[in-house]
């Protein structure tokens, strides 16, 4: 009767797995838990006006259209610190790419990228120029193969491209094409109901084959 119990929560607990979805030419495997869902630090540098001023409209998939903006501008010496709470990157093992950066605008800028699993020790991934930007994490060092990484900084660096209001990089979204599950998972609502289901089921069918 335990192993029955036990087993009927396993699968309960095991939450559906997401699809693969293909945004920008790039297949994301958790499909829309592969992006950053959260800000933790915003520092908007100079040249950065109203309308690109919002860390939030990095979250998610991304979604600028050009009739309306929908990314947030790192101005001169500006960072954005974004963290992922469904899903974590983590290494492929290969030299495929592991992360993607949707950078929009009218000019490609040029950005710093580090990685961490804590936002208090960073690894430095290096200087990359957007629109988009694949980055393959495994050869960097510091890089530890399998370990989840739930924060990812995006700062400006030189030169400077582009002025005011849209003073430097545009963050639109960062995905995790090498996603993994986050580090202190939380059951999502569903998963609880159907946890709930079961367990009722389970203390039902107790009940009936006590009384039998």
């Amino acid at each position: 009767m335990k192993k029955t119990i036990l087993t009927i929560l396993f699968i309960l607990a095991v939450a559906i797995p997401a699809h693969a979805v293909l945004i920008g030419g790039v297949e994301f495997p958790d499909g829309v838990d592969s992006f950053a869902d959260s800000v933790y630090s915003y520092f908007p540098g100079d040249n950065v006006g109203p309308g690109y001023d919002d860390p939030n409209a990095a979250l998610g998939t991304p979604d600028y259209s050009g009739a309306n903006n929908t990314a947030v501008s790192l101005g001169i010496n500006g960072y954005l610190i974004l963290q992922f709470t469904d899903n974590s990157l983590t290494t492929s093992g290969d030299n495929t790419a592991d992360l993607h950066i949707f950078e929009i605008g009218g000019a490609i800028e040029w950005m710093n990228v580090a990685i961490s699993t804590d936002a208090l020790s960073w690894i430095d991934i290096g200087n990359v120029l957007g629109q988009p930007s694949s980055i393959d994490i495994d050869p960097i060092a510091g890089v530890t193969p399998g370990t989840l990484y739930k924060y990812v900084r995006i700062s400006d660096i030189s030169p400077n491209q582009s002025g005011y209001p849209y003073g430097e990089a545009d963050i639109d979204a960062v995905g995790a094409i090498s996603s993994a599950p986050p580090v202190n998972p939380v059951p999502e609502p569903s998963t609880m109901l159907l946890l709930g289901s079961g367990l009722f089921g389970v203390v039902a069918f107790r009940k009936k084959f006590k009384k039998n």
